[in-house]
C-alpha cells in the first residue's frame, strides 16, 4: 500500500474502532476474568461494575472492553491480598490512567510505515511547528523511538 492508501485505511480502521461497542457477555467475562458469575453479579449490585444498557428488558447483560479490563484489574488486586473494597477503590484511582491511554491509542496512532528497515508505528508531530514526526518499532520486546523530518504535504 502506499501512503494515501495507509492514511485511508487507518482513519476507517479508527471509525470502526469508535462506532462498535465491543461488548462480551457474562459468561465469556468470567471465563476470561477467572470471576465467577456470581461474584460478577454481586459487584454490579454494589456499583462496582456496570453492564450496559441494551434497551431490552430480561436480556443477558452486556459489559464493555473497558470493565473487562477494570474487572482484569480489580482481580489482581485480590489476587495480591486487597480487600474487594480496597481493589475497587484503587482500581477507581487508575481510571483516570486507563482513559488517557485509551484516548492515546485512538488519537496519537497515526499507521504504520516501512522505515530504515522496521514497521514503524507513527505517532505524529513531535513539536508545534510540525517540523518532525515521531515513530516507534519495537525490537527484542522493547520500544525506540525516532525522529524524522515532517514530509511535505505537497
Amino acid at each position: 500500500m502506499d501512503n494515501q492508501e495507509d492514511v485511508v485505511f487507518f482513519k476507517k480502521f479508527k471509525d470502526q474502532l469508535r462506532k462498535h461497542q465491543f461488548t462480551i457477555g457474562i459468561t465469556d467475562l468470567a471465563k476470561m476474568t477467572g470471576v465467577s458469575q456470581t461474584q460478577l453479579r454481586y459487584w454490579e449490585q454494589k456499583n462496582y461494575i456496570h453492564s450496559l444498557q441494551t434497551g431490552e428488558k430480561n436480556t443477558t447483560h452486556r459489559y464493555s472492553y473497558g470493565t473487562l479490563m477494570r474487572v482484569h484489574f480489580v482481580k489482581m488486586m485480590l489476587d495480591e491480598g486487597f480487600t474487594l473494597a480496597a481493589a475497587v477503590e484503587r482500581a477507581n484511582g487508575y481510571g483516570n490512567q486507563m482513559e488517557m491511554m485509551r484516548v492515546f491509542m485512538m488519537t496519537a496512532f497515526q499507521g504504520i510505515e516501512e522505515r530504515d528497515g522496521h514497521h514503524m508505528v507513527k505517532l505524529g508531530y513531535f513539536d508545534e511547528n510540525k517540523t518532525q514526526q515521531l515513530y516507534c518499532y519495537i525490537l527484542d520486546g522493547k520500544p525506540h523511538y525516532r525522529l524524522y523530518p515532517a514530509k511535505s504535504e505537497g
